[in-house]
């Protein structure tokens, strides 16, 4: 009997650790953003009818070709999402705003998820990015849930389904936005983004995890992103170019 509940006791560990290893159990998720107070003006001012009317006023103003200021919240996909960039017609330069102006972060430097989080003003941003003589602002955010078990972790209570029955789930959703602004008076140009889902709702152990089936998905993420940004800069340079020529008109 002693033996019995040892053995059971140790594959019940052996199973826990497997579950965590594996999926969390509930399914994992990764959002680049994570951990960043997003504040649009900055230290919370309130709003007020200047600002309104200041966004009102506000009026496409690029040409076919503009320099682009960046901000992504993941370093690691920094380098796709320049590639990216410069891929675009009519980008002329890119710069990447770093952490380190931003919020102080410096580049191996770890946050705990407790503490106090960094704050992300559009309005801070803006000014990185005229410091740089950039027409275009940036802000790219994104990220992927996915993962979990199925009702055939069941058979689990013996050793051999574990590694031979398709008791797990790679089943993942992933997103990738950008918001595009005027440097000099704020206006936002629009978004672009994108949605995948692939994955099965049966694997084994031996599956692709999330985090793979994820990886899969950013370059199409980024192809959808790069398109609709063409599509967006090419419309606002033609409102731009046309607003310019109405107010010569009118000077006239």
């Amino acid at each position: 009997m002693r033996v019995s509940i040892a053995m059971r006791r140790t594959f019940l560990g052996f199973f826990g650790a497997l579950c965590l290893l594996a999926t969390g159990c509930g399914g994992t998720m990764y959002q680049a953003s994570s951990g960043v107070k997003f504040d649009v003006d900055g230290a919370g001012r309130e709003i007020d009818d200047a600002d309104v009317a200041k966004a009102f006023d506000a009026r496409p103003q690029i040409s076919d070709r503009v320099r682009v200021a960046y901000y992504t919240f993941d370093d690691a996909r920094a380098d796709d999402v320049e590639k990216m960039l410069a891929g675009v017609p009519g980008v002329t330069s890119t710069y990447r705003i770093p952490k380190l102006l931003v919020s102080g972060q410096r580049r191996f430097e770890e946050r705990s998820s407790y503490g106090m989080q960094p704050e992300l003003s559009v309005k801070k941003l803006r000014l990185l990015a005229a410091r740089a003589h950039a027409d275009v602002l940036l802000v790219f955010d994104h990220g992927w849930r996915g993962g979990g078990v199925n009702g055939l972790v069941a058979l689990n209570i013996l050793i051999v389904p574990i590694f031979v029955t398709p008791w797990l789930s790679n089943e993942t959703e992933s997103y990738a936005q950008a918001y595009v602004i005027d440097v000099r008076n704020g206006y936002l140009y629009g978004e672009a983004s994108a949605d995948a889902k692939g994955g099965k709702s049966m694997v084994t152990l031996y599956g692709d995890k999330p985090d793979d089936v994820a990886d899969k998905q950013w370059p199409e993420l980024l192809d959808t992103v790069k398109a609709q940004l063409t599509t967006k800069l090419r419309e606002n340079a033609k409102a731009s170019e046309a607003a310019a020529a109405a107010a010569a008109a009118d000077a006239r």
